[in-house]
């Protein structure tokens, strides 16, 4: 029997789908999937379909060469009641830590409160902690905006964005958690939804036999 390295898992409510981030090909299946249980087969929601399937196969892509682990997106809070967000984990290798800092996760965390002028200038100003069960996380966020044309009208499209770094047991190293919504123009309200989601995560030790 040996212990393996402690896993970051998630308690989520609502309806959430994994996507495939082995390959193009796996991601392509996994969109089709999401695109059908939520859009149906219906042909005039054809157009659609095709354009959710596109995206996602973009995003797993740029979400695998990041070095992703995990990708969910969450398509409804219960039943009739829907909602967008996504979350993807990352494995975060930007930040060095010296071997004289030890790994006490609040000192880890405290040199990446340090180092956040660096590796995210426009977001450190953002930087709080938050608790999730068995310590803090930092989590900083921004608001995306792009203009988008619809049926021949222009609007603004604000996604929130919100970066979770978690400080992994033992170690000097960090995951990220990144929890995003095109429902920016309500940033306060989902960023408390976020937090929510980061409180009842916890890292947990898988054993293999």
């Amino acid at each position: 029997m040996t212990d393996t390295a402690p896993e970051l898992v998630f308690r989520l409510i609502g309806t959430w789908w994994r996507v495939d981030l082995d390959s193009d090909e796996t991601a392509r299946a996994s969109a089709s999937d999401i695109a059908r249980g939520t859009l149906g087969s219906r042909d005039n929601e054809a157009t659609a379909r095709r354009r959710i399937r596109e995206d996602l196969v973009r995003a797993a892509a740029r979400a695998r060469e990041a070095n992703a682990r995990l990708m969910l997106l969450q398509t409804e809070l219960g039943p009739g009641d829907p909602m967008s967000a996504a979350l993807t984990l990352y494995d975060d290798d930007r930040v060095r830590m010296s071997p004289a800092i030890g790994t006490s996760p609040d000192r880890v965390l405290g040199v990446l409160e340090e180092s956040l002028p660096t590796i995210s200038p426009d977001l450190a100003a953002t930087a709080v902690r938050r608790p999730f069960e068995g310590g803090e996380a930092v989590r900083v966020h921004r608001i995306d905006e792009t203009t988008e044309v619809e049926d021949g009208q222009e609007f603004t499209q604000r996604r929130l964005v919100a970066q979770y770094w978690y400080p992994q047991p033992g170690s000097k190293r960090l995951a990220l958690v990144v929890l995003s919504t095109p429902l920016g123009d309500i940033p306060h309200t989902l960023l408390s939804y976020f937090d929510a989601i980061v409180e009842v995560s916890r890292f947990d030790t898988p054993v293999e036999r």
